[in-house]
């Protein structure tokens, strides 16, 4: 079995993001889940619903995030930290290799259809366009994010 590399990484616009919040991602039932893997930088917005999961500790939540996507029917996930230079793309490898250890059938055969993506920019990028957007942003704190 083949193991994810960094060459197995998607990247995603924010503008594509956004409008997923209007018409639905497009796989299976249109649903996505954003994962927002920033640590103590979390502070000063974040994109509306997310989940938050810390890079510090990630490989111990991945189970965790794993059902919670089960249980939402989640069908696309988007990871991303500040920049989306090192710990989105870690992350979402991280969560792929855990994917291929999956040794439970119906574990796999639902995450074959689960599409995994990196935030271009991350929420840096993201904040600049639509961080006063309270449809697809919560918590903004526009002075933190001057000068950025």
């Amino acid at each position: 079995m083949s193991r994810h590399t960094l060459s197995d990484l998607k990247y995603i616009k924010s503008s594509t993001l956004r409008t997923w919040f209007q018409g639905g991602s497009p796989h299976g039932k249109g649903k996505f889940a954003v994962v927002d893997v920033r640590d103590s930088d979390f502070v000063g917005g974040h994109i509306r619903g997310c989940y938050h999961y810390p890079a510090g500790n990630f490989h111990y939540t991945l189970p965790e995030l794993q059902q919670r996507l089960m249980d939402n029917e989640i069908n696309d996930v988007v990871f991303h930290c500040a920049l989306s230079q090192v710990r989105g793309p870690s992350s979402s490898l991280k969560f792929l290799r855990s994917l291929d250890d999956i040794k439970d059938n119906n574990l796999k055969k639902y995450f074959d259809n689960v599409h995994v993506y990196v935030l271009k920019g991350g929420f840096t990028r993201w904040q600049a366009k639509y961080g006063e957007d309270e449809e697809v942003t919560e918590g903004y704190e526009k002075d933190i994010w001057q000068g950025i």
